[in-house]
């Protein structure tokens, strides 16, 4: 029986998110990927400073830019639009955009027909966030029915003050409706002829809502992620503990969906006596292939690591024939690190605890394609359990990151009820 199974969402997400060097099991993601460090405060449109003559300097095109983004992720339509009172309702945007889990920036600026201190209002169903002149002035980022923010603001009359609205739609109901008041003007939808657009895109990444658990509704212990570069971000595929190992893609590791493919299709590799026990798969860019590395039983029914490879993330996956690590009290936990002079190595636990004994963690040289081990290649004990502490009578689930020059293995301890 598995001893801990920790979820790793929590962090992986953060490396998504570059939030610091906390450890997952992911790949690091390059680049700013949170939205407010991406944008600043100074979030408005290219061509737009804090505050410039409408007449003289901004283009003529009134209304507003929008940019729809499918899945949070994917720019799917740009257009100007006169003002923003949009009701979708449950109809999508556009074909291309989707019915659910979209959003919307709205950019461009501003300009008020008098001067005074205005209420700005916005009404969404759903989360919307407003900057006014850099500014935010509105922050509710939430999934809600339609619900009504205001912001007191000042304008000039006359002068263009860039805007910027980020809306995100969850599921069911869908909109948005900007809306403003002042002395001696009741409160209107802000008029085209009180809007400017942007003379161009934002450049910015779609909104995306803040995610909330569980990520993955159901049964997925040992849950092994890698990222695979694509259209200039990265996407990921999970694999978790049983069955064939369905293969789980995301965007952005907050939605996921089964893929269809697998990595062990018949449900056991060949050499397997069955596949009651298939457990923490993991799959690792080797080289310009992926191996996926395994817990399974051999044909004595003994737990062992098997491998298999693929030219893709999604296989079909190759198995190499045989168990590639086997021990007589049992192997489990395999993961892959490749160091800085490209030395590939694998880490695993013997299953001691099983049988009323130590459960060491060993590392041994992998051969260049990851499938077999080294010519001469010896297992080295890195660590095992010390009964005396927190880790009582099991450590298992290693996995290993360098940083600064210096190595660090994580992995579990002790035992869960």
């Amino acid at each position: 029986m598995r001893s801990v199974f920790v979820s790793l969402f929590g962090v992986s997400l953060c490396a998504a998110s570059a939030c610091g060097d906390s450890p997952s099991d992911v790949a690091p993601v390059p680049g700013p990927v949170d939205e407010d460090a991406s944008v600043g405060d100074a979030a408005v449109a290219p061509s737009m400073d804090a505050s410039v003559d409408a007449d003289a300097a901004l283009p003529s095109v009134r209304g507003l830019r929008a940019e729809y983004f499918n899945g949070y992720m994917d720019l799917a339509l740009e257009q100007i639009e006169p003002t923003l009172d949009r009701n979708w309702d449950t109809v999508a945007p556009s074909a291309a955009v989707g019915r659910d889990h979209f959003s919307a920036r709205w950019t461009g600026a501003i300009v008020a027909p008098r001067s005074g201190s205005y209420t700005l209002a916005i009404e969404t169903d759903d989360g919307v966030r407003v900057w006014i002149g850099g500014k935010r002035v509105i922050d509710d980022f939430t999934a809600h029915t339609v619900k009504r923010n205001e912001a007191k603001i000042d304008l000039v009359a006359g002068v263009a003050v860039p805007i910027r609205v980020d809306y995100f739609q969850a599921d069911l109901g869908a909109s948005a409706r900007l809306l403003w008041s002042t002395t001696g003007l009741a409160e209107e939808v802000v008029p085209v002829t009180s809007l400017v657009a942007a003379s161009a895109p934002s450049g910015l990444r779609g909104p995306k809502p803040p995610y909330t658990n569980p990520v993955v509704p159901r049964d997925c212990p040992d849950p092994g992620v890698v990222a695979i570069a694509a259209r200039g971000g990265f996407d990921y595929d999970m694999v978790c503990t049983g069955g064939s190992f369905p293969i789980h893609t995301s965007r952005g590791l907050v939605f996921w969906k089964d893929s269809g493919a697998s990595i062990l299709p018949a449900g056991k590799p060949p050499w397997s006596a069955n596949g009651g026990r298939n457990w923490a798969p993991e799959i690792h860019a080797v080289g310009a292939r992926y191996v996926a590395y395994f817990t399974t039983v051999n044909a004595a029914n003994v737990l062992s690591i098997g491998a298999a490879s693929a030219a893709t993330p999604l296989g079909p996956y190759t198995d190499i024939g045989h168990a590639l690590v086997e021990n007589a009290d049992g192997v489990i936990d395999a993961t892959f690190f490749e160091d800085d002079d490209g030395s590939r190595w694998l880490f695993y636990k013997i299953d001691g605890n099983a049988h009323g004994r130590p459960t060491p963690i060993f590392v041994r040289k992998l051969a260049t394609d990851g499938l077999s081990f080294a010519p001469g290649s010896q297992a080295k004990q890195v660590v095992v359990n010390d009964p005396q502490t927190w880790e009582g009578g099991v450590v298992e689930a290693p996995w290993v990151v360098k940083r600064g020059g210096r190595y660090y293995l994580f992995y579990s301890g002790n035992v869960y009820d």
